[in-house]
């Protein structure tokens, strides 16, 4: 490299906070001060000796983090890159244990077959503090401070390394599995936090912003969502739910309740989806998606036809909920329980949804049971508002990560909300239209805007078909989407409910079915004085 593209410069983003540095490719190495966010430019394959700068003699200990918004960045403790002391992914990071009368330490970092922009930080640690990944069993660094993070369309799955007690600088840390009592590191323990990038925006300055947001303990507190604490005597591998498309940061906060101290291991990211190298948008890999976009945009236009008339289009609206009840109980059990592709399923799904809502408009016009069918539909209604509840975080209480008591509490809030509102059949029946009619808008709209309000539903399909999902913690993002739609939900309700009873108003509670109405005409035009033979009709 020639010394004429010899360059430093420092620009400061104010968005992100960090500096970014443009180092000499001359220079061959990268001085990076602590506790400043250091960015980098490197070329295909180049490697860089970094030097971090500035270390008290109070350390005893430095986590560094190396992170890149789309693709690896190689992360070493040999010049060598050797296998057993390197690390790579979008998201790494290795732990320096430092010398004596270390004032500096080193390590190195190598980009892959493209040129990428890397940020650099690193965290001192005392000897008091907990040494993050520093009782790796399971993965290859000896000291592995990293996330390790692999997913799939139902939960994201995040697993580390346990951490150890610090020691002093030039002395040998504690055996790791060696007692469990108060004084070895089984009396740590771990935080998993969580957080949501802005909503639409896969771009690298949102997601360096929310790096530096989730690196140190003291900012993860403060703009993290904590999702659940473990003892060291659990496993280190943690379940978040997978939004596809919304950027999700995660990071976990090593406690000592002995010494009052902490650390932070090495943020990750993911946005559940192959982000293209180009314009950053979420590649849809899925090419199934349309199927399932077209299925709900006729569902959410049928839904806002019942939210604001569903009373008055009786046959219509168990057209409606057969479709949606019989529709659910298929596709999930074919889903867990058979191999067949989605295809195959959909079109199941689509068959025994029509075949559901034929059967049940049938037997409100031959029989003429409107408070069956009511009840019925009732179920729906409550089928909803269970799944609104454990949206929530109530959802993420150890209680209902046990399968059996779930469904229990899930079943009985279906079952009563019917129940109790049955005796006012006119107003459950009402309630219902205009509640799930418009979450049908809702959720026909979250087809082409991301939005976590059609996880509400998606929650309940997921814990049905996987049995893995019983051991999520799902805490959905509440953004400026949600809040948009969840305004627009509420006013189609409240709209919807009113419109009914207007329309409603001076009319019988359940108007006879067309099969009755026709019975009677008959039985009307029959009579003792009507002739047998009637006269031609010229």
């Amino acid at each position: 490299m020639g010394t004429g593209r010899s360059l430093l410069w420092a620009l400061f983003l104010t968005s992100t906070r960090c500096l970014i540095l443009q180092q000499p490719p001359a220079t061959g190495h990268i001085k990076v001060p602590l506790l400043e966010h250091v960015s980098v430019y490197l070329e295909p394959n180049e490697h860089k000796r970094v030097v971090i700068t500035n270390i008290s003699r109070l350390a005893a200990s430095v986590v560094v983090q190396v992170y890149s918004h789309v693709l690896n960045v190689t992360v070493s403790l040999s010049r060598h890159f050797s296998v057993d002391s390197s690390y790579t992914s979008s998201s790494a990071g290795v732990v320096l244990i430092l010398n004596p009368d270390a004032a500096k330490a080193t390590f190195y970092v190598k980009a892959g077959e493209e040129e990428v922009l890397a940020t650099l930080f690193a965290l001192p640690y005392t000897a008091q503090d907990p040494v993050p990944g520093a009782c790796n069993l399971e993965f290859i660094l000896d000291n592995d401070p990293n996330l390790h993070l692999t997913y799939n369309v139902y939960e994201t799955a995040v697993s580390f390394a346990p951490a150890n007690l610090g020691t002093d600088r030039g002395t040998f840390p504690p055996a790791c599995d060696v007692g469990t009592d108060g004084h070895t590191r089984w009396r740590l323990t771990y935080e998993l936090y969580q957080y949501f990038l802005p909503e639409n925006d896969h771009s690298d300055t949102s997601l360096s912003d929310g790096m530096s947001k989730m690196s140190s303990v003291q900012s993860i507190m403060a703009n993290g969502l904590k999702i659940t604490t473990i003892q060291s005597s659990q496993k280190t591998r943690l379940y978040g739910n997978s939004y596809v498309g919304i950027g999700v940061i995660y990071n976990v906060i090593v406690r000592d309740p002995l010494l009052k101290t902490s650390a932070a291991y090495a943020p990750v990211s993911t946005y559940t989806c192959d982000l293209s190298t180009k314009g950053y948008e979420c590649k849809q890999s899925d090419g199934n998606f349309i199927y399932i976009q077209v299925l709900c945009t006729v569902i959410g236009i049928y839904g806002l036809l019942l939210c604001l008339a569903g009373h008055r289009l009786f046959e219509a609206e168990f057209l409606f909920f057969g479709f949606l009840i019989f529709g659910f109980m298929i596709f999930v059990l074919v889903t867990r329980y058979s191999a067949l592709d989605f295809i195959r399923r959909f079109a199941m799904l689509v068959g025994g949804g029509l075949f559901g809502g034929l059967l049940l408009s049938l037997v409100r016009w031959r029989f003429d049971r409107p408070l069956i069918c009511v009840a019925i539909v009732g179920l729906v209604l409550g089928f909803l508002v269970a799944a609104i509840i454990f949206f929530t975080p109530l959802a993420n209480f150890s209680l209902f990560h046990n399968d059996l008591n779930f469904w229990m509490v899930y079943a009985f809030i279906t079952l009563v909300i019917p129940t109790v509102l049955l005796p006012f059949a006119k107003t459950l029946n009402i309630i219902t239209c205009a509640l799930v009619g418009s979450y049908a808008v809702i959720v026909a709209v979250g087809m082409y805007v991301y939005s976590s309000l059609t996880y509400i539903i998606l929650n309940v399909i997921k814990r049905a078909i996987d049995p893995d999902f019983a051991m999520v913690y799902s805490i959905a993002p509440f953004q400026r989407t949600e809040y948009i739609l969840t305004f627009v939900w509420v006013f189609l309700v409240i709209n919807g409910t009113v419109l009914q009873f207007v329309l409603a108003r001076n009319r019988s509670t359940f108007p006879p079915s067309l099969y009755q109405k026709w019975r009677r005409r008959r039985n009307a035009a029959i009579g003792e004085r009507t002739p047998l033979l009637q006269p031609p009709v010229i």
